[in-house]
């Protein structure tokens, strides 16, 4: 008859003792004869434990036993001698109220002994009974896969809080925009890029930042950038959009403890490349201030591509002064101008038949390409590109593009 197995768990304490198993012991005054007709009984005990005053002093391994008995003459030799010539002096003892990240520490250092033989249990050095490595192994795998089930319904729920906070602004594209297009691809669920449209009176504001990493790290960072922005629209206009940057960079580096000079190695350097731009609608200008970003114009009868200018330094990083200024910069719109923006996912995407990045010279080629098409078909006319250059190449970061024609 197997040996049953009476597991004592407890979903509120995450310790060595929910491995409990009741097995039977033996004590140095029983001998090996003994030891032989419980294993026999016993065909699923691997560890015998060895009692002294029910303190553990040893464990008796099934397989060492019965290959060492089943050599000649040993049965005439030690059957009726003390068990302990077989038993390991050694074994793993934990008490039962350790935790199981203790547990399995102590497990990888004895390696495979514990493992295959199981540890012994104690409750302030009193034997309670003996644990296995491979219930051990479950049950941390268990709790592993559990606990990313609730990180993944988590990230995935700050997915869904993160699209209803941009989805204002798609909406309100939808509404003002006519010929428009928008791209937002988190790499890991949430993203780190983060867009923002405004309208106004005599024109619209549009912000496109691509914060520091990617998933919930870069998530956490469009949060506090979002923020910053909605403060500092309430202190200066949509049309100077360097001075938005400027508090934007403040705010940020306020939030992250940025502005306090500190040793401590582990201060935030985190920020965001950024552009701000106001188109004006009463007088067909486009007026931005640009931290960094990747932005391509393409005029009505240009024929080529010219890039936006753009200040060398981001939002929020150390070595970004909190009183640094962005450049404000303005150009004349006319109908048919195009404009389009995009983070450097993109940019920086590895592929192609050299494993290079994709680079702003292909952007630049497909806006020339397409100029004829509508926004809406460009966008599909770049990621179509992008991804076929991109290829079996993992995404290295979150992709996000913005264009509008006037």
């Amino acid at each position: 008859m197997d040996l049953p197995l009476a597991m004592v768990s407890s979903s509120r304490e995450l310790n060595a003792g929910m491995l409990r198993i009741v097995v039977p012991h033996v004590t140095p005054a029983s001998n090996n004869q003994q030891v032989m007709t419980l294993f026999n009984h016993h065909k699923s005990l691997i560890g015998l434990p060895v009692l002294e005053l029910n303190r553990p002093i040893g464990m008796i391994n099934r397989h060492i036993f019965l290959s060492q008995m089943s050599r000649p003459f040993f049965h005439e030799l030690y059957d009726h001698k003390s068990c302990i010539a077989f038993m390991d002096k050694t074994p793993l003892i934990v008490e039962a109220a350790a935790d199981l990240d203790y547990l399995a520490e102590r497990v990888i250092e004895t390696g495979d002994k514990a493992v295959t033989e199981g540890f012994i249990l104690t409750d302030d050095g009193h034997y309670v009974g003996i644990g296995l490595g491979i219930d051990l192994i479950k049950t941390v795998s268990e709790l592993q896969a559990k606990q990313h089930q609730q990180i993944m319904q988590s990230i995935e729920y700050a997915r869904v809080i993160q699209e209803s906070m941009l989805n204002r602004s798609r909406q309100s594209m939808e509404a003002h925009l006519k010929d428009w297009c928008l791209y937002w691809h988190p790499r890991d669920c949430v993203s780190g890029d983060i867009y923002a449209f405004h309208p106004f009176e005599h024109g619209w504001l549009q912000v496109v930042a691509d914060c520091t990493g990617h998933g919930v790290p870069g998530a956490f960072m469009t949060f506090i950038f979002s923020s910053a922005l909605e403060k500092a629209l309430t202190q200066v206009p949509p049309h100077e959009p360097e001075r938005l940057l400027s508090l934007i960079n403040q705010h940020i580096k306020q939030t992250l403890s940025q502005l306090q000079h500190s040793a401590d190695k582990s201060q935030s350097n985190d920020g965001c490349d950024a552009i701000a731009l106001f188109a004006d609608t009463q007088n067909d200008t486009l007026i931005w201030a640009n931290a960094q970003m990747h932005a391509f114009r393409l005029g009505a009868d240009a024929d080529e591509v010219a890039v936006l200018s753009a200040d060398r330094k981001g939002l929020g990083y150390i070595d970004t002064p909190s009183d640094f200024q962005w450049q404000r910069h303005q150009c004349p719109l006319h109908q048919g101008d195009q404009l389009l923006i995009v983070s450097d996912g993109v940019t920086d995407q590895i592929g192609g038949e050299r494993g290079i990045m994709f680079g702003k010279k292909r952007i630049q080629a497909l806006m020339l390409q397409e100029r004829a098409s509508t926004m809406a078909q460009r966008s599909g006319a770049l990621l179509a590109a992008l991804k076929s250059w991109q290829g079996e190449q993992a995404s290295r970061d979150d992709m996000t593009w913005f264009g509008f024609r006037w």
